[in-house]
């Protein structure tokens, strides 16, 4: 029960955090959201009695600080493009492979890719994804895989708390 209470509170403080909103109303139905939320999670079964949601967050601070570091290099890079300081743009697709096992981490690859500016994930299909890069370099960089495993070791640390 405390760790359910544990998670409610963490939501809830991200909520407020993200939003910004300090009326009584919107304190009260946020509460009230929270609570429908954690509660359809242990009626879908995503939370066991075991599961410690801290060490997931932490994972999760861990994996978004990685990929926003990632969302600022490329920025740069698309940047000095766009400007010409850079190099030329050297549009590319490619086949990408997507090993997640779940859909969830699935999509959150997908959308970590396209959230990296000068990528974008244009089809599913599969296990494999297409990929539009504006450098030849972006595909090269997806194929080494390191985005691809944090996902994945991501995926395996929720599951293995949730299992």
């Amino acid at each position: 029960m405390a760790q359910r209470l544990l998670l409610g509170a963490t939501f809830y403080l991200l909520w407020v955090a993200l939003s910004g909103h300090f009326s009584p109303f919107l304190l009260v139905t946020s509460v009230l959201s929270v609570a429908g939320v954690v509660l359809l999670l242990i009626h879908l079964g995503l939370i066991a009695k075991e599961y410690q949601p801290f060490a997931l967050v932490a994972s999760l601070v861990v994996y978004w600080g990685w990929l926003l570091v990632e969302i600022a290099k490329s920025n740069l890079d698309v940047a000095r493009c766009v400007l010409g300081l850079g190099r030329p743009a050297t549009p590319t697709m490619a086949w990408i492979p997507a090993p997640q096992k779940t859909e969830l981490c699935r999509t959150l690859y997908a959308n970590s890719i396209t959230l990296t500016p000068g990528t974008v994930t244009v089809l599913a299909e599969g296990d494999h994804f297409l990929v539009h890069a504006l450098h030849r370099e972006g595909i090269a960089a997806l194929n080494t895989g390191e985005m691809a495993r944090r996902c994945t070791d991501l995926d395996e640390n929720f599951r293995g708390r949730t299992a």
